[in-house]
């Protein structure tokens, strides 16, 4: 079966460090196919960025053939429904019949359990989380997140490509650690920005006057 990547977020903007994951993760574990898949509406009701804009971002930031963008959460909020991961995973799952990997930062695994159905998400693909050689992992403090992850943990990745899904693998890669908040704000405050997004992604966020306020939804 096809080993597909997927990779959610807001993408407000998309930035340097989402793009160095994903050529990571396409490259190094030889995935057929990796999706950013853009938040719809947050489940946490954080103001985004107009969808249009965070869409055309991301395909613009695009230079892997056997990287895309997956649409779906910003359909489903067109009719109001709340972009949730559990959804998604199901989704994909329920529709390409391949092997996917759901992908998330170490950081906010540590607090999974606070997510729609989060201890139901392995029924419907593999999770990959993105460590660092310092790794957050090492001390995860909640007991009930220790434990799922201790469950799951698979070190060799070719047992992943067994079952369609069922485990937790760690992929370290020392990657860009900037937030796209930080780079909203910089925005704001006409900072430089050229080391963390790409030279078309700087152009069209001042083409279309993003960011200009800070929290600004256009």
């Amino acid at each position: 079966m096809p080993l597909v990547g997927l990779f959610g977020g807001a993408y407000d903007p998309i930035h340097n460090g989402h793009l160095m994951i994903a050529d990571s993760l396409t490259n190094k574990l030889k995935l057929d196919q990796l999706f950013f898949i853009p938040t719809g509406i947050s489940a946490t009701d954080k103001n985004l960025t107009s969808a249009d804009h965070r869409l055309n971002m991301i395909k613009l930031a695009l230079t892997n053939s056997k990287i895309n963008v997956s649409t779906y959460e910003i359909d489903n909020s067109l009719n109001a429904k709340k972009s949730f991961t559990f959804d998604t995973v199901k989704h994909f799952f329920k529709k390409n019949n391949a092997i996917n990997f759901f992908i998330m930062g170490s950081d906010n695994f540590l607090k999974i359990n606070t997510w729609k159905d989060w201890d139901k998400l392995l029924k419907y693909a593999h999770i990959i989380l993105v460590d660092r050689q310092v790794s957050n992992l090492s001390s995860i403090e909640d007991y009930e997140i220790k434990k799922f992850y201790e469950q799951h943990l698979e070190e060799n990745f070719n047992n992943l490509k067994l079952k369609r899904s069922g485990y937790i693998y760690k992929h370290q890669i020392d990657y860009i650690d900037i937030a796209s908040s930080e780079i909203r704000e910089r925005l704001h405050q006409d900072k430089e920005v050229s080391d963390v997004i790409p030279e078309k992604i700087k152009r069209y966020i001042a083409t279309n006057n993003l960011y200009k306020s800070f929290g600004q939804v256009i």
